[in-house]
């Protein structure tokens, strides 16, 4: 197998100094892990255990500030930007649907239309709700939007009313943080409280109020009944006889009106703007999505050659200790190279540093034994396949490559785009990644195929 390699840095980064500095800082670390390693790990293990168990984590929710016009400006100045990022890769693009709704955001902003949705499981208490609130004056030009069926929140609801009958449900505090994230308005609605007595009401809704308060004021949870219910009445007689009927208690949602009626006056424009910036981180996801699919059809191809330049390394050195070092170096022009496709402007120097971070991953994680071991069974296992020495580690070798680079675009493609700024990768991010793409690509029937494919490679 004959592959031509270009790049001045593969040369450098197979000489000595880099084999020497690599294998330092791999042997330290493979070298590290023995009986005590693992003992000490076990046990650090074991005692984090206990303290999850003793003290259970407690949940952290995050205060979104409100939107400023700036921040609104600025999404469809994002958008715009990708568009024309677009634009310079892939001129054929067809993107005349996604910039003719970004031109006509600004517009929006002048619109005064509001979206309001009920949110809850009860639909017989939402509809009841719904036609009451549809009496008011005030709402009935409101528009009335619906939860999808996946229960999220539509993205065109401006203020969501959400319904609970006691204390918020974890599910709850998810969709008040997606709305929160969103910069959709929620109020908490505590509905039908009556079938609690009077001390009950109102503990419910004291803990209601104090779950919420990083993120919303106490006057945002307000207690309804939004359908009518039959109250038994009693009354007795001087001879201790006594009389029974029902008395049917009307609907009583004043509390809910007058806060919405306050939102809609004081917060108009905050509706206004969150909606308008919702529009615009729509078309801004839409077009990264046709960047990055524009981006995935240079990097697949690339990240494939890289891939069989590291099995033909690894396929001709039978030194096997060599073998791993010879894949960073290789990773190390592939990571610089799968940065410039994404416009993340890695360094050469860091291109080394996050090669050699990969190298030590793939070791900790096990992945090196995993695909080694499941490659080799393969090997074996297959009637038509030629059994040479350095077979298992040329595919080995190009294997992780691979991982190593679906990892990599995989993380670039949901990196915030940014033409104008130098990043780092952030190493945790990019460990799941790796662990996510490892667990997708070892499956045997993936892997069995891949072999067939690099075994003429090899050849």
């Amino acid at each position: 197998m004959s592959v031509k390699v270009k790049k001045p840095i593969l040369v450098v980064g197979l000489g000595i100094s880099l084999l020497l500095w690599l294998g330092d800082s791999l042997h330290e670390e493979v070298m590290a892990i023995g009986e005590w390693g693992v003992l000490s790990l076990m046990a650090m293990g074991t005692g984090v255990w206990w303290w999850q168990k003793k003290h259970p984590e407690k949940l952290v929710y995050e205060t979104i500030s409100p939107l400023t016009m700036t921040e609104v400006n600025q999404s469809i100045s994002d958008g715009k930007k990708i568009l024309n990022i677009i634009k310079q890769e892939n001129p054929q693009s067809n993107l005349l649907k996604l910039e003719t709704k970004l031109e006509t955001l600004p517009e929006k902003l002048n619109n005064q239309s509001i979206s309001l949705g009920l949110v809850g499981n009860n639909n017989t208490a939402k509809s009841n709700l719904k036609s009451l609130l549809y009496q008011e004056t005030n709402f009935k030009q409101v528009e009335w939007l619906e939860e999808d069926n996946s229960g999220n929140i539509h993205q065109k609801i401006d203020l969501v009313s959400l319904f609970t009958n006691t204390d918020l449900t974890e599910s709850q505090w998810q969709i008040i943080q997606q709305c929160y994230h969103n910069h959709q308005r929620v109020l908490i609605t505590f509905n039908q409280p009556e079938q609690y007595n009077s001390e009950e009401q109102e503990i419910i809704l004291q803990q209601i109020k104090k779950r919420v308060q990083t993120i919303m004021p106490p006057d945002d949870v307000v207690a309804i009944k939004s359908t009518p219910t039959s109250l038994k009445v009693r009354q007795y007689k001087e001879d201790k006889s006594y009389q029974e009927w029902s008395e049917i208690t009307p609907p009583n949602i004043s509390a809910l009106i007058t806060r919405l009626d306050s939102i809609l006056t004081e917060e108009r424009e905050q509706l206004i703007w969150g909606k308008v910036w919702r529009e615009a981180q729509e078309i801004k996801q839409e077009a990264k999505g046709i960047l990055n699919k524009i981006r995935r059809n240079k990097a697949v191809p690339m990240m494939e050659k890289y891939q069989w330049i590291a099995a033909a390394a690894a396929f001709a050195n039978p030194v096997s200790s060599l073998d791993l070092l010879a894949t960073a170096a290789i990773n190390a022009q592939m990571i610089v190279d799968l940065s410039s496709i994404y416009q993340q402007k890695l360094t050469l120097s860091q291109g080394q540093t996050v090669a050699s971070t990969i190298g030590k991953l793939m070791i900790k994680l096990g992945l090196v034994e995993l695909s080694t071991h499941a490659i080799s069974s393969l090997l074996k296992s297959n009637a038509i396949t030629y059994v040479v020495g350095g077979a298992t580690q040329g595919i080995s070798a190009a294997y992780l490559t691979r991982v190593a680079g679906l990892s990599l675009i995989e993380y670039f493609q949901e990196q915030d785009i940014d033409i104008n700024y130098e990043k780092t990768i952030d190493i945790e991010k990019l460990s799941t990644k790796i662990k996510q793409v490892f667990e997708q690509t070892r499956r045997t029937e993936i892997l069995q195929g891949f072999v067939k494919q690099t075994l003429p490679k090899l050849s």
